[in-house]
């Protein structure tokens, strides 16, 4: 990836902390979107004074003179009402360099989920102290295990699976493969991963040859296309999709079977729950805001 553009630069304000937030809603009216703000502390040898804020403004460097001009003279402005503006400093520098490679590296980390698997990039592969390593590599896919919904579809897996009775598997919305992958990888025989969209199915292919699942059956399609039925459907969706297939998604279910529907919010639980009224509601698994059905037939 590239690093942040070169013609950037900062405009930074030092001012009294009382006027830190009128000062930043003139930033933002001079149309900055990029804000960062703090407090400077006193140095070891410098007098106790009140607190500074410091707010740092990113703007093209074409802009840079010309914010930090107006910063000024709404500063002299300012201070014909509060003196303590006329204290206020304000400096340009340039911005620098950010390895933005870097940064998205730093976000996806190794996760521990449940009690047998674990999700990781392949630039971070821990050993797994006996755990399930899925290498999941971050795409324009969903399921990469930094969102709630995917972990506790993967706790839902673990523990179904681990039961018993679960021959068959139904990813539904596979995105990155990973549901599917975990499926194979906790020995489900027979594993079917589905998407509507086809562009995403590339990723999934190398995500489950990756880990060991290249005998998952990988489709694209939507879910009312298919006959089989499976012990057990997982959706990892959006409440108003999971309302609008509820009856495709039934119609999946083995006699006996388990469909864990995930991506709804707490507040849409009670609706997704009446579109699935045909089955019974068996545990409910939350995450922060997001809610993750079991449901039984």
């Amino acid at each position: 990836m590239e690093t942040i553009d070169r013609g950037w630069r900062m405009v930074r304000l030092e001012v009294a902390e009382h006027l830190a937030d009128a000062a930043a809603s003139f930033l933002h009216d001079e149309g900055v979107t990029t804000l960062v703000t703090g407090v400077r502390e006193a140095g070891a040898r410098e007098p106790r004074t009140p607190e500074r804020a410091m707010l740092e403004a990113h703007v093209p460097e074409s802009r840079a003179t010309t914010l930090a001009d107006a910063l000024s003279r709404w500063l002299v402005s300012l201070g014909r009402i509060d003196p303590a503006a006329a204290d206020a400093r304000v400096t340009t520098a340039p911005l620098p360099a950010l390895d933005w490679d870097a940064v998205f590296r730093r976000h996806h980390r190794p996760i521990a989920v449940g009690a047998r698997l674990m999700l990781a990039p392949p630039w971070d592969v821990p050993d797994g102290a006996g755990r399930e390593v899925l290498i999941i590599e971050p795409g324009r896919a969903f399921g990469t295990g930094q969102h709630e919904t995917t972990r506790t579809c993967l706790e839902e897996i673990e523990l179904l699976v681990g039961a018993g009775g679960v021959s068959s598997a139904l990813d539904v919305g596979t995105g990155t493969g990973v549901l599917a992958a975990a499926l194979a990888r906790l020995d489900v025989p027979r594993v079917v991963a589905l998407d509507t969209d086809v562009a995403v199915l590339p990723l999934a292919r190398a995500n489950l040859i990756r880990n060991r699942a290249g005998a998952v059956a990988l489709l694209a399609g939507g879910v009312a296309a298919v006959r089989a039925r499976f012990d057990l459907v997982v959706a990892n969706l959006l409440a108003d999709l999971l309302i609008a297939e509820a009856r495709a998604l039934i119609a999946t279910l083995a006699p006996g079977g388990r469909l864990v529907a995930s991506g709804l919010l707490e507040t849409q639980a009670a609706a997704v729950t009446a579109a699935f009224s045909d089955l019974h509601l068996a545990a409910i698994r939350a995450a922060g805001p997001w809610r993750t059905l079991r449901l039984e037939r």
